[in-house]
């Protein structure tokens, strides 16, 4: 059975750092479409958090080391399982705020071609991302 994994964190409070692990997940999720898969998730945890994730993905990117650095996809198989990494880096600006949730919603064109979407609870967000930065802040102006 596949397991997702997902985390955020501020960097340089100015920049949420997203990682997402899909691991060991069964070859036969993908839809084969010829020269490339198509993966398609929706995700929703205990706690309220929703996941909404595809990727498009020529079947010659398996194994393969990502292009880019910002976002970086890679897709592992080994035997007939299949992990999908991706690691995103968004401005704090671009996390909307709504309803007691965040989301974090990107797309990408580029190859892979995916698209994300990650609504998160706000007690989460806090505890992940605006602790984080508070504290971030304090450790600095006691330098300074």
């Amino acid at each position: 059975m596949a397991a997702t994994k997902i985390n955020i964190a501020p960097v340089e409070n100015k920049y949420i750092k997203l990682n997402m692990s899909v691991s060991d997940m069964d070859k036969e999720k993908l839809v084969d479409l010829g020269d490339s898969f198509l993966l398609k998730m929706n995700k929703k945890s205990k706690s309220g958090n929703e996941l909404y994730f595809s990727v498009l993905f020529a079947k010659k990117m398996m194994n393969k080391p990502s292009r880019t650095s910002n976002p970086s996809v890679a897709i592992t198989k080994t035997k007939n399982l299949i992990t999908v990494e991706l690691t995103v880096m968004l401005e704090l600006d671009s996390i909307a705020h709504n309803e007691g949730f965040y989301w974090i919603k990107t797309e990408n064109a580029a190859s892979p071609a995916f698209e994300l979407s990650y609504k998160m609870n706000e007690s989460y967000y806090d505890k992940k991302a605006t602790n984080v930065m508070a504290e971030n802040e304090t450790e600095t102006e006691q330098v300074d």
